[in-house]
């Protein structure tokens, strides 16, 4: 089932675009909650000169499915957010620009609670990557986390993720500043998870929004609002407000900050510097 979440008018004599996001996994997945709102900021900054769209979501699945989807052409120009190398590997091309402005760079962690003091005490890199992590089947993360030389499981399932930390079956989930916050309100009831107040990790995760190659008026027009939005300033924003729920939890600058390298990517869509923020300078 697909879910219509706006529409929004447009001059008369212009045809609907129709664009579909991918829906969240559960009731408390706020994940997607600013890349549904950015492309709708994106959309009403071409209306008046692109005409009426409609916004709706797909049917619940997982990140492999919805490639899948998007590949098929099942639904209107349906559109996910990935890394290059999986998006391309799907036979899939992106809206050149970087959708979350680099901050989903920085990383903080859940902690199983007992453990708390062990990722304190743990202050460097080779210390943190003897913790056990875990993170989704087939994310990106995984393999830069293997990369560093960490202990990593892999399983399927957005809110398995939260159980196995509480439960003590991994010490560390880390997650983007960017999700973070609303995650820990969605599951700050959950016995055995915390979130650790001592780690800040930094990796480069470039990521865009992907879409079929035959979905060109929507990858024109989503690409050219996003630009349009972060010229005037609406666009960052837009990711100073989702990002609040978290700000005044994480203390950026009081925490070690430990920078992963990353694997020379396989593909380079674009330099996305000119598009980033600091957040450590710019956010905090």
């Amino acid at each position: 089932m697909i879910g219509l979440l706006t529409a929004a008018a447009g001059p008369a004599c212009a045809q609907e675009l129709t664009i579909t996001l991918r829906a969240p996994d559960s009731e408390t997945d706020l994940r997607n909650a600013y890349i549904r709102d950015a492309v709708q900021l994106a959309l009403d900054k071409t209306r008046v000169s692109d005409g009426p769209y409609r916004l709706q979501l797909s049917a619940p699945m997982n990140k492999r499915r919805a490639l899948l989807e998007a590949a098929q052409q099942a639904v209107p120009n349906f559109m996910l957010v990935a890394g290059p190398d999986a998006g391309r590997a799907a036979g899939l091309v992106p809206v050149l620009f970087p959708i979350h402005l680099g901050v989903n760079r920085y990383r903080i962690c859940f902690v199983h609670a007992p453990h708390r003091d062990l990722v304190r005490k743990a202050d460097t890199l080779g210390a943190v990557a003897r913790l056990r992590h875990v993170q989704g089947r087939g994310w990106a993360d995984a393999d830069i986390l293997r990369a560093n030389g960490f202990t990593v499981a892999e399983i399927n399932g957005y809110e398995g993720l939260f159980q196995m930390v509480a439960l003590g079956r991994a010490d560390l989930f880390c997650r983007s500043v960017l999700e973070v916050g609303q995650e820990w309100q969605a599951h700050a009831g959950l016995k055995g998870l915390a979130l650790d107040d001592s780690l800040l990790l930094a990796y480069d995760l470039p990521q865009y929004i992907y879409t079929h190659p035959g979905n060109q008026a929507a990858i024109e027009r989503i690409g050219r609002g996003l630009r349009l939005a972060f010229a005037d300033g609406s666009l960052q924003a837009l990711l100073r407000q989702h990002l609040q729920p978290s700000l005044g939890l994480l203390n950026l600058g009081q925490r070690r900050l430990m920078t992963l390298s990353v694997p020379s990517p396989a593909v380079v869509e674009m330099n996305d510097r000119p598009f980033q923020i600091d957040v450590l300078r710019a956010l905090r």
